[in-house]
Parts: C-alpha cells; sequence; structure tokens
C-alpha cells in the first residue's frame, strides 16, 4: 500500500528542499522571489521563521518526495495562502502531490482553524490547475498578464477553498 504523509520540515530538510526549489522546472512556477535563482539553506530558514510560514515535507512510502507549504497566514482573519512543489522527478503523475495538499488542507482547517485557502497559478500550469481542482478549490479570479512564464505574459488564476466546502 501506497502512503503519502507531510511533516513539520525540519532543518535536517533545508539542503534536499533548497535543492529543489533551485531547478529550473521546479521554481518556474512560483513567486518572483523564488523563481529562476539558486535558493539557498539560509532563505529556507530565514523563511521558516516567520509566523506568516509553515513549511511540510512530504513524505510517500517514507521517501522525501516534495513540499506543501502555507504562506501569508493570517490568524486573526482566518486565511492563508496554499502552495507545493513535488521536488523529486521520480515521483510524478501519482497523485501524490494532491494528496499532500488535502492533508494540508484538512490540517489548516481542523489544527489552525483557518477558514479560507487561496491558491494561485500561471494559466499555462495545467497540472497545477487539475490539481487544485482535484481538492476542491474553486477558480475565482485572475490578473490578466500578471507574471512572466517562459519569457511571455500570463495570466496568474486564483482559487480559493473555505472550510464549509472542505471535503
Amino acid at each position: 500500500m501506497e502512503v503519502t504523509t507531510i511533516e513539520k520540515l525540519q532543518p535536517d530538510d533545508l539542503g534536499l528542499v533548497a535543492m529543489w526549489l533551485s531547478r529550473k522546472e521546479v521554481n518556474r512556477w512560483l513567486t518572483a522571489e523564488w523563481r529562476n535563482r539558486i535558493v539557498s539553506t539560509t532563505l529556507l530558514a530565514i523563511a521558516l521563521r516567520s509566523a506568516k510560514n509553515r513549511f511540510f515535507l512530504v513524505r510517500h512510502n517514507g521517501q522525501a518526495c516534495g513540499l506543501v507549504a502555507l504562506a501569508d497566514i493570517d490568524i486573526a482573519d482566518g486565511t492563508a495562502m496554499v502552495w507545493y512543489v513535488l521536488g523529486d522527478p521520480a515521483f510524478p503523475k501519482r497523485g501524490i502531490a494532491s494528496e499532500a495538499v488535502k492533508q494540508l488542507v484538512r490540517r489548516s482547517f481542523h489544527e489552525l482553524k483557518l477558514q479560507s485557502l487561496y491558491a494561485w497559478m500561471m494559466e499555462d500550469n495545467v497540472a497545477s490547475a487539475k490539481l487544485l481542482h482535484n481538492v476542491g478549490f474553486r477558480e475565482i479570479g485572475r490578473i490578466r498578464q500578471a507574471t512572466s512564464s517562459n519569457g511571455r505574459r500570463v495570466d496568474r488564476i486564483y482559487f480559493d477553498l473555505v472550510a464549509s466546502e472542505c471535503p
């Protein structure tokens, strides 16, 4: 039986996650501060120290293979942004990222008592759109030509999921 789990990111995992986030085929889908750069363990450690972020290592059958995270956590308003990467190319198209995001969503609503989660994706990231729909997120709008993908301007599409709609 295949098992996907998420666990709080530990200092010993920073090197592996920094390596994943430094891969152009991974970070090309992220915000500008992570995109097209080498990510250092120091940068990750700084991000981890912020109360506005929570990072979780994804394991599949015990092997580290990705990251799911909350950013811009606002406890007072009960909101946060969800983001995720499947860092190990040996694990594509197996539903691992979807399962990890589902676990993050449950943790966000049940443990952190958040009320609303959102995510965004570049319009040409078809896999991310499929993942978000499969997890229960709904498309709520877009900012036209808001980001750069492969040298061209593309829309940033936003999704949300509220606690009352959580499957």
